[in-house]
């Protein structure tokens, strides 16, 4: 389901280069950045249950990297900042506010204290009014500036994002294996979440949606969870595996068949082809919602008395599901290096539901499949 030849793209300038940009643009002296995600973003720091964190960065770059204190050393060894500044005590959860320690240190780092233009971006409610309290600069909102880079991904984004894309493989593949009459929906849930936990040699964050027989047709959650029933002979097996290591997600989903149905069979067979029609359509220009519509459009065309009720794809990076959205009220051009899951999908009420999706790199030539991008 990938183009034949990965495209020559010229690579946009790194996320932290576009960061300094619009700090320039902007006058802004000095950023702060609070929470997991926008640490892990600008300087490759994550922790599984990592404690409140932030981000110093400089007008040249310096990256200031602000954790709880027995957090340094790891992030030392895993992240990408210039220094690492520790607050608090030793210890964990002795602390009923820790985000004040942060706040001090953040507001004690000589970028902050000197700035007269502060841009700020929070993941941790209230953390920008409490710094303000703290600081004499001005503070400016660069939420929507964190938002617009978040948007493409730069080459060690897509090899985290892959990472987690070949973990939910692994629980694909191991669903399918174990997908014969009489296992059961949480069965095979438990299945896909403990094979890509086992594969990736620590904890992850794992979401899935596995549904099997007549449940297919409900969609997914919230509507249904995987539950008690049990598989038959012929049903079909949806499993929406959705899996974030190192900070990223990777997302799948596969239909896969107990024993065999041929209408089953065909229904994926038609779908892998509206995928593929999809496909083409990621170039630069396109609108979420002009995707979506053309995709509506096959799978209600090729399937009569189906229907497609939820979306046809998002974005994927530091959060399962984020922007640009194949919706029909996403009007957000398609740009080269946006990451997108693309997830055709048709029910038959009270019969059964198909669904697949497969992850592309937008580009001129339309998306390339995220590891044959890395593989070229």
């Amino acid at each position: 389901m990938a183009a034949d030849v990965t495209p020559s793209l010229p690579r946009p300038p790194h996320r932290l280069e576009r960061l300094q940009a619009w700090m320039a643009e902007s006058g802004i002296d000095c950023a702060v950045l609070f929470g997991a995600d926008h640490v892990n973003h600008m300087c490759g720091y994550w922790r599984y249950f990592g404690g409140p964190s932030a981000l110093v960065v400089a007008p040249d770059g310096e990256r200031t990297l602000v954790v709880m204190r027995d957090e340094v050393p790891v992030a030392a060894e895993l992240g990408q900042a210039d220094d690492e500044i520790g607050y608090g005590e030793r210890g964990f959860g002795l602390d009923l506010d820790p985000v004040a320690g942060l706040i001090r240190a953040v507001a004690a780092v000589p970028a902050v204290a000197a700035a007269r233009r502060l841009g700020v971006a929070t993941e941790i409610p209230g953390a920008n009014t409490r710094l303000a309290a703290d600081i004499t600069a001005e503070l400016v909102d660069a939420s929507a500036a964190l938002w617009r880079i978040r948007l493409l991904k730069d080459w060690d984004e897509l090899e985290r994002i892959q990472a987690g894309y070949e973990l939910c493989w692994l629980g694909q593949e191991a669903v399918a294996r174990a997908a014969v009459p009489g296992v059961s929906e949480i069965e095979l849930f438990s299945i896909a979440q403990s094979t890509a936990q086992i594969a990736s040699g620590g904890p992850i964050e794992f979401v899935c949606d596995l549904l099997s027989g007549p449940n297919t047709a409900e969609v997914c959650c919230p509507v249904r969870v995987a539950g008690t029933r049990l598989a038959e002979q012929g049903d079909p097996v949806i499993a929406d595996v959705v899996v974030r290591t190192s900070g990223y997600w990777g997302d799948t989903a596969e239909t896969h068949i107990v024993g065999g149905n041929p209408e089953i069979e065909a229904v994926r067979s038609g779908l892998l082809d509206v995928l593929e029609q999809t496909r083409a359509e990621l170039v630069p220009g396109v609108t979420g919602a002009e995707v979506f519509a053309a995709l509506h459009g096959w799978i209600v065309t090729t399937f009569p008395g189906g229907e497609l009720p939820h979306h046809g794809g998002h974005a994927l990076g530091l959060t399962g599901f984020e922007d640009p959205h194949l919706i029909p009220s996403d009007t957000t051009p398609l740009e080269s290096w946006m990451v997108l899951a693309v997830e055709p999908g048709v029910y038959f009420a009270e019969r059964f539901g198909v669904r697949v999706e497969r992850v592309y790199v937008v580009s001129p030539d339309g998306g390339v499949e995220l590891g044959a991008m890395l593989a070229g």
